[in-house]
């Protein structure tokens, strides 16, 4: 099982706009756009959790009204992304 990390030098900054959410890293000095399900997971993240099936958890929790049946890849490719952009890191076993 995958378990994820913020990168040391993320500080995020965030800001909501009509079900999207803005994120500022200072640490890069990146701005981006995501949906309402990559903020969460990144708040998930910031909540402490780890691995992808808490971080799903947590969102079907904190977003009842999510779909279920395409979450875990939604979560998968979007985490991939932020790792790609440097926000977030695999944690080794």
């Amino acid at each position: 099982m995958r378990r994820w990390t913020f990168n040391p030098l993320v500080a995020l900054h965030w800001q909501h706009f009509d079900g999207d959410w803005v994120i500022f890293d200072e640490g890069s000095g990146q701005t981006l756009a995501v949906d309402a399900v990559i903020a969460a997971a990144l708040m998930s993240m910031q909540a402490g959790c780890s691995t992808e099936l808490e971080i799903t958890r947590q969102i079907l929790s904190d977003m009842p009204l999510v779909d279920a049946t395409g979450l875990a890849d939604q979560l998968a490719i979007g985490l991939e992304f932020m790792a790609q952009l440097g926000l977030i890191e695999e944690m080794s076993e």
